[in-house]
């Protein structure tokens, strides 16, 4: 019977260890169709890859109708798994290549593919074949098509002080490296902005094109009415594309691949590129005066609060301290302290409030908790309750105006102790009929003393025994050290620039330590980049600007504006240079070199921590 429990516990574990594998390995299934290119000349190749999302166990799609192209050759399988924050997605990619027959407009059907008795589609694609380009570089790329930048808001008309969230997008041709990224952030006055999380990476398809995306997104609050405008965001930088030697691309099309690639030998060519996006304008529309209440302060947004207090039985002259926490969608640093409702002055005494703001989400939308502590004293015997609580707010989505009231807490207040007389003479129950003669109970002065030389020192003064003037400064020492360590907690929360920066050497030993068990995979491309990431985001994190501003040229003058040593200045010039060169060059050296490159990438970024704390 023990054995029979026994091999059911088994049963049970490994069921449900699979069921939680299979509930990381699910998800949806897609069916994608991308080029690589939507406008193309006669004597180019497009790319078409049909990709299967949420799974790798299919029989290949469907190929789609396709008129104005022929069938070079394909498809070229490739398969992908990745774990990110533990969510496990895999796909199976099928690559065709097409040479164009005819110009004009043509529409690339829907594929299909069948799983598990479902059967899923593609969304069709358009392309365009013009004339061959007329330019003096017959190589090179639609670089409008490959890069472009957007900005953009969720919402064109808000209320002063109600959050909107601007979003700048990055877009470039997947596949494309792109170096030296200098990025202008917009204007943005009469705002208060908060910045959203770190910077986002992902992938999107436009009109049938796959592109990574670089997003970063910031929280404003108009400070003001009427026609707000934002500036147009600006970005810099280089496109480099890969071209074959001396090899004309239309006679050789059919040879196309890595092998004749590496046999001939290719090119890299860098092209400057420069992106702005649209301004935007902004109605911004005052609060209404129309049912505001009498204690609103300004706060808009969505929030709730909660009221507590430790202590509901004390005397009278005890403090009660309320605890009031305001949490919830909208500017939290500008909310404030929430009213008590007195009915009497002389039923309590108030005190000013201190209070403590956490920023809890910087994702899709800032959130965050402010919670002020109030202390108050009784003067009454006689309260039973404490004051209530209100805090009012305009909701922007309800377009109206928001009371919350928490209701008094129950206390019980106790007599204080009073104070006794003293007594110096004897009491008698019965008042005496005859003069009595007083009886002095104690002497409260005494002889005076004459002999002055008589007073010594019967020991050392208790300020001169170093045992203990040091257990007197340990709670002053304690005291201070908790309010530094508080004050330290506190900023790495609210303040965004101060936890990069004094987070960023350990965030960099991190990716190094990524670097290093990317060298081991033997990605030596990967390796070169994880380097270069490594040292330019710490630079980023050091003096607070994004991961993409962080370009040679920006950090080298920061550097020197800073007072970092030439030589130091000199050496991640000279790093970031090398880093790049061999990211992209097939000589990424040997086992030794890469070592050392990660060696001295460590004691680059430690010589820089010594001189910029």
């Amino acid at each position: 019977m023990r054995r029979y429990k026994f091999y059911c516990c088994i049963l049970i574990s490994v069921v449900i260890v699979f069921g939680y594998v299979g509930k990381l390995c699910a998800q949806d299934i897609r069916l994608t169709a991308t080029v690589d290119q939507n406008i193309l000349t006669l004597g180019d190749q497009l790319r078409l890859t049909l990709t299967i999302h949420g799974t790798q166990d299919t029989a290949p799609p469907s190929f789609p109708v396709i008129e104005g192209f022929t069938l070079l050759y394909g498809p070229s399988i490739s398969a992908q798994t990745r774990n990110v924050n533990g969510v496990v997605s895999v796909s199976k990619g099928y690559t065709y290549v097409l040479q164009p027959a005819a110009k004009g407009k043509f529409t690339i059907g829907p594929s299909t593919v069948e799983f598990e008795g479902k059967m899923y589609s593609s969304q069709p694609v358009t392309v365009e074949v013009v004339d061959k380009s007329r330019s003096s570089d017959p190589q090179a790329p639609d670089l409008e098509k490959l890069v472009f930048v957007e900005l953009s808001v969720d919402k064109n008309e808000a209320y002063v002080n109600e959050q909107i969230i601007l979003s700048f997008k990055f877009y470039f041709q997947k596949g494309l490296p792109v170096s030296d990224i200098n990025y202008s952030e917009p204007t943005t006055k009469s705002f208060m902005e908060e910045k959203l999380g770190d910077q986002r990476q992902y992938e999107e398809i436009r009109e049938g094109v796959l592109y990574n995306v670089l997003e970063l997104r910031t929280a404003l609050f108009p400070m003001m009415s009427g026609e707000l405008a934002i500036s147009s965001a600006k970005l810099k930088c280089n496109l480099i594309v890969s071209q074959r030697r001396g090899r004309n691309t239309s006679s050789d099309s059919y040879f196309s691949d890595a092998f004749f690639d590496d046999f001939f030998g290719r090119e890299q060519k860098r092209y400057p590129i420069e992106r702005a996006t649209n301004a935007i304008a902004l109605s911004i529309k005052p609060l209404p005066e129309e049912g505001k209440p009498k204690d609103f302060k300004g706060a808009v947004g969505s929030f709730d609060m909660e009221v507590s207090t430790k202590t509901q039985r004390l005397k009278v002259g005890d403090p009660i301290t309320l605890s009031m926490s305001v949490y919830g969608e909208g500017n939290i640093q500008t909310i404030q302290e929430p009213a008590l409702v007195i009915n009497k002055e002389d039923d309590f005494k108030v005190y000013p409030a201190e209070s403590t703001t956490q920023i809890t989400n910087r994702e899709e939308l800032l959130r965050g908790r402010k919670v002020f502590s109030k202390v108050i004293e009784p003067l009454k015997p006689d309260l039973k309750f404490t004051p209530a609580i209100v805090f009012s707010f305009f909701d922007p989505r309800a377009g109206q105006y928001k009371t919350i009231t928490k209701e008094p807490i129950p206390i019980t207040i106790e007599a204080g102790e009073q104070e006794l007389p003293i007594q110096l003479t004897l009491s008698h129950d019965k008042p005496a009929l005859a003069k009595r003669q007083v009886q002095l109970l104690m002497e409260d002065i005494l002889p005076p003393m004459t002999n002055l030389a008589s007073l010594r020192n019967q020991g050392n003064p208790v300020y001169r025994n170093p045992f203990v003037m040091g257990c007197l400064l340990i709670p002053a020492v304690a005291v201070i050290a908790s309010f530094m360590l508080t004050r330290h907690k506190e900023r790495l929360t609210s303040d965004v620039g101060y936890a990069r920066t004094r987070r960023a050497h350990a965030v960099a030993k991190k990716r190094l330590n990524g670097a290093l068990s990317v060298l081991h995979q033997h990605r030596q491309g990967e390796f070169y980049s994880c380097l270069s990431k490594a040292i330019s985001d710490y630079l980023a994190d050091k003096f607070n600007i994004p991961p993409a501003s962080a370009t040679e040229d920006k950090v080298i003058v920061l550097l020197q504006q800073r007072g970092v040593k030439d030589d130091i200045v000199e050496e991640v010039s000279r790093s970031l240079t090398d880093f790049d060169r061999r990211r992209f060059s097939k000589d990424s050296g040997t086992w030794d070199e890469m070592e050392h490159s990660l060696k001295r990438a460590e004691e680059l970024i430690t010589k820089m921590e010594r001189q910029l704390s």
